[in-house]
Order: C-alpha cells, then structure tokens, then sequence
C-alpha cells in the first residue's frame, strides 16, 4: 500500500499563538485553525491557487504543498 499524503505546509511571516510552521491535509483546514487575517489569503481565493506547480507567497505567509512519507507496514 502506497505511504504517501499530501500535507500542506503554511509558514507565517510573523508568529500566530508563538509559532511561525503548520502543517494541515486540507486547504479548508487552514482556516479551521488560523484567522484569515493572519494568513492574508480568503479560502476561495486560496482554492484557486495550484499549490501543486508553485508556492503562495504574500506579505502574511507562504504556503505550499509537499508530501509526507511513512515507512510501509510490515506483514
């Protein structure tokens, strides 16, 4: 079975609640756990943007995309 997600990487220009790195599985989770003002993108906008070919990058944060890997199961 293939061992590999889609994590999307969210880097803050300034800290929120005293970390500047986070980590989600969805672009809608995002929002669930940091205010739009912080990130400085709204979530339609943000769903329009291919994080796939390229990083966002805006005065508030940059956000890409990436893959996490985990080590098989063994049978």
């Amino acid at each position: 079975m293939k061992q590999e997600f889609k994590v999307i990487h969210v880097e803050l220009a300034a800290p929120y609640k005293g970390r500047k790195h986070y980590y989600f599985g969805s672009k809608a989770a995002i929002y669930h756990y940091l205010p739009e003002d912080v990130i400085g993108i709204g979530l339609k906008t943000l769903w329009n943007k291919d994080l796939k070919e390229s990083e966002y990058t805006n005065d508030e944060c940059t956000i890409r995309t990436g893959i996490l890997k985990r080590k098989p199961m063994s049978e």
